[in-house]
């Protein structure tokens, strides 16, 4: 497997400029993935100074336009029902049909990015407790490592998610083909190494941390990500816990007054974990794709006529003001957009986790758990937030229908936050929703590139 080399020793700046590779006229093709290298001696954490830019180039592989920064953002909400493919690039158009190719190489640079983001993260778990440094506390060591044992777990929950079966890599590589021949691992054994990762940074990381940074990860993003994750496990009551551990905290998360509040300011109570973006450091998701050709833009995403219809109901409520963009000509054909960026910048934050998907998670737990008067109540206090109708949850106390509020719910408050494509599939709908009408099309391909250097991995079925 080829894993990326970031030069954090030397340049702390050289992991930063990774996202400003995008540019408006490679999103024909959205990436052109060049060959990944190894963590090299040359980057070896041998002091404080150097773990910290470890650290520093860790979150900037997270952040990466292969990955969160755009790509990993971009094929899943054109993978759902909420948006669709209006551009000319016929690789783009393959996750709006669900044909996706294994040779398509947005698939390649994500697999990638994710991969380079677990291997700089392996570095810095493997190299700091080892550091001869006495400058270097054992409490900063616990929060660097932590904090890598976070960021690696997130890593391997999206690659579970989007692949499957998927090679568990927990050393960092030293050469081009050390993590060859391992080959490819089960899903559950991926699940698990999520939970052992995220147990790791819970026991690292500072229990009440003194200064809270939403752009770095927290013992809360932490509680946040299990939430999640026991959700996916259907693991009812750990869903519920985690969550409580967060939404109790109410002098440092709460839902923001409005919807588009927290889209519009940075770092607010609403954040759990966000990844920063400036304008040395753009976010090309939110600055091409949704962006119009005045701003620089390409606008070849645009809102599906249901995700229309539905955000302009009587459950959209004011999101839509933010969701969509409608353009009322003099003459002529009323037309939608998405989405309120800061276009012209690309300073758009990323929002990993917030505080409104753990009300949702707990509702949806709640709901299975047949707790329906409290799986109501976290409906109720999303919809109150978007000013949108509740008129429908009064006296509702079946568990099926309330699950199916909560899956509506998600789709509205987190719309173009790529949980949609997930929902569907852990629900078991995307076949019917989408009309798949090949399961296995329900996992992406694993890149040819791959295959090709590695002969331990196995396509996934339904891909040649």
């Amino acid at each position: 497997m080829l894993i990326m080399n970031f030069k954090y020793k030397s340049k702390y700046k050289l992991v930063l400029l990774i996202p400003l590779l995008f540019s408006v006229a490679s999103c024909k093709d959205l990436l052109d993935p060049k060959p990944l290298l190894y963590v090299s001696e040359e980057n070896s954490i041998v002091n404080k100074k150097s773990a910290d830019a470890a650290l520093i180039g860790t979150y900037s592989a997270l952040s990466q336009n292969s990955y969160q920064g755009n790509t990993f953002r971009y094929i899943l909400n054109l993978s759902d029902d909420n948006l669709r493919w209006v551009g000319n690039s016929p690789s783009n158009r393959e996750f709006d049909v669900h044909d996706v190719f294994a040779t398509n190489t947005s698939i390649s640079a994500l697999w990638g990015a994710l991969y380079s983001t677990i291997n700089s993260s392996n570095n810095l778990i493997q190299s700091v407790p080892k550091v001869n440094d006495q400058t270097f506390s054992q409490t900063d060591r616990n929060t660097a490592v932590g904090e890598a044992y976070f960021i690696r777990a997130l890593a391997y929950f999206d690659l579970v998610r989007l692949w499957g079966n998927v090679p568990i890599i927990t050393e960092s590589t030293r050469n081009p083909n050390s993590g060859n021949g391992i080959g490819n691992s089960t899903p559950a054994q991926v699940y698990k190494q999520v939970g052992e990762d995220l147990e790791a940074a819970q026991n690292l990381l500072p229990g009440s941390p003194a200064v809270l940074n939403r752009n770095r990860a927290s013992i809360y993003a932490v509680y946040a990500l299990k939430s999640r994750l026991f959700l996916y496990l259907g693991q009812w009551q750990q869903a519920i816990d985690y969550a409580d551990l967060v939404i109790r905290e109410t002098a440092k998360f709460s839902l923001v007054p409005s919807y588009s509040a927290f889209f519009n300011a940075k770092n607010t109570t609403e954040s759990i974990f966000e990844i920063d973006y400036t304008i040395n450091n753009k976010n090309s998701w939110a600055g091409n794709w949704f962006a119009s050709n005045i701003t620089g833009g390409t606008r070849e995403l645009l809102p599906t006529d249901e995700f229309i219809a539905l955000i302009r109901g009587p459950y959209g409520g004011d999101r839509k003001s933010l969701l969509l963009d409608i353009n009322t000509p003099p003459k002529g054909i009323i037309t939608y957009g998405n989405m309120n960026f800061k276009l012209s910048t690309g300073e758009n934050q990323v929002y990993a986790i917030r505080i409104a998907e753990l009300y949702l998670i707990r509702a949806e737990a709640k709901a299975e758990l047949n707790k329906t008067t409290e799986a109501v109540s976290d409906i109720r206090t999303i919809r109150l937030r978007a000013k949108a109708a509740d008129e429908d949850l009064n006296g509702l106390t079946d568990k099926s229908l309330i699950i199916a509020k909560v899956l509506q719910e998600r789709r509205l408050e987190l719309a173009y936050e790529s949980h949609r494509w997930f929902d569907l599939i852990r629900r078991g709908l995307a076949q019917q929703v989408l009309g798949i009408g090949d399961a296995n099309k329900l996992l992406y391909p694993i890149p040819r590139q791959e295959l090709l250097v590695d002969k331990a991995l196995k396509q996934n079925p339904g891909y040649n």
